[in-house]
């Protein structure tokens, strides 16, 4: 599978799309702006969530998942979104059961993630310049 296709599988365009129809001319590119945020604090949030399942934290779980699971959707990780509702659920419902195996796919996913959003903020910027 080429990388190209690995970005498409991981991010949702359209959701990039939607994103770029917001754009204002003159405006930093709004792909990279998000992207950027995303980028900078949800690494701190899949650590919570891996600290959270080794510690049988469920509410701890919870948290970090529920918050990934939104920032996720935003910038169209929507597969990457759905394994963290799962870990949101399993920590609202205090069952930790397969949470580890689960946030080590999360964790996996996360990693395509991003790196298909630096593809994609570098080609943005590339078409910018």
């Amino acid at each position: 599978m080429k990388e190209e296709d690995v970005s498409c599988d991981v991010i949702d365009r359209s959701v990039l799309a939607s994103l770029r129809e917001l754009q204002d001319v003159g405006d930093p590119d709004i792909i990279a702006e998000v992207g950027g945020l995303f980028i900078k604090h949800s690494p701190d949030k899949v650590n919570a969530i891996i600290q959270s399942v080794e510690n049988g934290d469920a509410k701890g779980l919870h948290m970090a998942a529920h918050s990934l699971k939104s920032s996720s959707a935003y910038v169209g990780a929507m597969h990457l979104s759905a394994l963290a509702k799962e870990l949101e659920l399993m920590g609202r419902s205090n069952s930790l059961q397969g949470a580890a195996e689960l946030a080590q796919r999360l964790k996996t996913e996360f990693m395509l993630v991003m790196a298909a959003l630096e593809k994609e903020i570098n080609e943005q910027s590339k078409e910018h310049l």
